[in-house]
């Protein structure tokens, strides 16, 4: 049996490193798309065009002005007599928020009184909008927090805030390590699907069943290779995550055991796939049919917080929703197999669940 195997699998290794389009995928995947998405994916939103109405043109409202554009959020487009002249600007995409200072704004500051500013942010893109307005509640926050800060009824509870695991709280983290785990769960499913198919559609799946190789040696003759390969890429993966600003605080014994057994639960997707298509285009629809919803319920694009609840439960059926967990906790956070197992279990029962229906029905074509 061990023999039939091993010469399986050495033929599925010299196919895989003889395929130059395989090979620059793998090396694509695990570096240039990881610098590329990372690169380019970040949320964090920079430059806004703001618009400024100041009909205080004090030096408390100049102060406003300098706070909101000192920074990398906005950049100061121009200013304004009235709203009249801000409605064309917005239509024509050339602002993206406009921050209107009321008359008396410094007299009411100075007196500890409440003033309201009128904030108008573009929202015909959604995301954009949401952080353009998050930003200015907080620089118009801070802004008041220290102009009030020597009046007596500020003084009073203050909290001492600290971020821990990414003090700066930028995205691009945890785009990274999504990047690594996206690589691995594409290959994970695509590699071994096509591999099984191929045998299929060119009808040497015919000559091996009157060959002595039971089907579960061939399972495995044909997975072996992108787990070996792929936990073999995460290696320069990591230089790269290195370069681009990500801490590894975990260890690297933990990432190779939980990117093994995370590899399984990709494989046997990519198995139970060849198992119910024949051909090598089938085959890559299927795959890509169910790589987008196990994307999508991930958290990696949304938050699983802001999901329907039904939803927030379908996301513990993604196996990259548990790897994005574990390279977040290793890397970002320093966690061990103590707090990481439940993921890992979960993780072991997709793998079983898929390769038992694979099994079942890959056993009754053989």
């Amino acid at each position: 049996m061990w023999g039939r195997i091993a010469g399986l699998t050495v033929k599925e290794f010299t196919q895989v490193l003889r395929d130059p389009v395989i090979l620059l995928l793998i090396v694509f995947l695990y570096s240039a798309e990881l610098v590329i998405c990372t690169l380019a994916l970040g949320f964090d939103v920079q430059n806004l065009k703001l618009g400024v109405i100041d009909h205080d043109r004090t030096e408390a409202s100049r102060t406003v002005i300098q706070e909101l554009t000192g920074g990398d959020n906005f950049v100061l487009a121009a200013h304004f007599a009235d709203t009249r002249q801000v409605e064309d600007h917005l239509q024509r995409g050339a602002l993206d928020a406009v921050v209107e200072i009321p008359p008396g704004f410094a007299r009411r500051i100075a007196a500890g009184r409440r003033v309201d500013l009128g904030v108008v942010v573009d929202g015909s893109n959604g995301n954009v909008a949401a952080r353009g307005r998050a930003y200015v509640i907080e620089i118009l926050a801070r802004f008041a927090q220290e102009r009030t800060a020597t009046l007596k009824h500020a003084h009073g509870v203050q909290p001492a805030l600290r971020v821990w695991y990414n003090p700066d709280l930028t995205n691009t983290r945890f785009i990274a390590l999504a990047m690594l785990a996206e690589a691995g769960l594409m290959l994970g499913v695509v590699l071994p699907a096509a591999a099984i198919v191929r045998e299929k559609q060119g009808g040497t799946i015919e000559q091996l069943r009157v060959t002595p190789i039971r089907a579960y040696e061939l399972f495995l003759a044909k997975i072996m290779p992108t787990i070996v390969i792929c936990t073999g890429a995460v290696f320069p993966a990591l230089l790269i995550l290195t370069l681009l600003g990500v801490p590894m605080r975990g260890s690297i014994g933990t990432l190779l055991v939980l990117t093994v057994v995370f590899l399984m639960s990709a494989v046997s997707i990519g198995v139970f796939v060849a198992t119910i298509t024949n051909t090598l285009q089938q085959a890559m629809l299927v795959s890509f049919f169910g790589l987008f919803p196990l994307l999508f319920l991930s958290g990696t694009i949304a938050p699983v917080e802001t999901m329907p609840g039904w939803l927030q439960a379908a996301t513990l059926a993604s196996p990259l929703r548990h790897y994005v967990d574990i390279l977040s906790g290793l890397f970002l956070k320093g966690a061990g197999i103590g707090e990481l197992w439940s993921h890992a279990v979960v993780l072991i029962a997709i793998s079983t669940a898929m390769f038992a229906g694979g099994w079942f029905l890959f056993k009754r074509q053989w």
